[in-house]
């Protein structure tokens, strides 16, 4: 598929509509710069044409541009590399400041990934799911709130009484709920507001 495609029409709309036809993609997926403005030219004998410019902009490229920006104004070193899952984009950072990115518990990654999104969705015009990583963390964070769950639903099970988690981001209360549901006689549920959120386990 084309990536930018230069486009002529009587006005500056029929020429952005041309080139969304001949790219094959809508108007919230692409950069639009105007070239050249349509011009009825010196008593209207000579008449130029709108000019325009499309170039798509994909997540995977805004997200690129974004990362890059932002460790600049951080003014930290790292390497990064995207992939998909489902229908999230994963960035993946590496290098010496791995420590300061992910900050305590995870709440410098959150805060970076927040206003990664932020700038990638306000870019794109439309919302993208967009997950930061650095060195595997999210995965051994994972695992780490997996077992959390399990030992307190454990404890719910045997006391039969409802247990308080601590705040976790969406994230990490998506994975308690996740094993919570694995097992019978005890329920989750949400509670509070972020970055307070927190989840709560309790006998069924």
């Amino acid at each position: 598929m084309k990536k930018s495609v230069e486009s002529e029409a009587e006005t500056t709309e029929q020429a952005i509509e041309s080139g969304l036809e001949e790219l094959g993609v809508n108007r919230e997926q692409v950069a639009v710069e105007v070239i050249e403005q349509p011009n009825k030219g010196l008593l209207g004998l000579r008449k130029a044409k709108a000019k325009v410019r499309l170039t798509v902009v994909d997540v995977e490229a805004a997200a690129e541009t974004t990362i890059k920006e932002l460790l600049e104004n951080l003014n930290t070193e790292a390497t990064f590399d995207t992939h998909r899952e489902a229908d999230e984009l994963w960035i993946t950072l590496r290098g010496e400041a791995s420590a300061w990115l992910i900050g305590h518990h995870g709440q410098t990654l959150d805060a970076l990934q927040v206003l990664t999104t932020s700038i990638i969705n306000r870019k794109l015009k439309r919302s993208s799911r967009v997950v930061i990583d650095v060195e595997g963390y999210r995965e051994r964070r994972k695992k780490d709130v997996k077992a959390i769950a399990e030992r307190t639903v454990g404890k719910v099970m045997a006391r039969q009484e409802a247990i308080s988690l601590r705040p976790m981001n969406a994230q990490d209360r998506k994975v308690v709920h996740l094993v919570v549901g694995e097992y019978d006689g005890v329920i989750s549920a949400s509670t509070g507001g972020d970055p307070n959120r927190f989840v709560i386990i309790s006998p069924a």
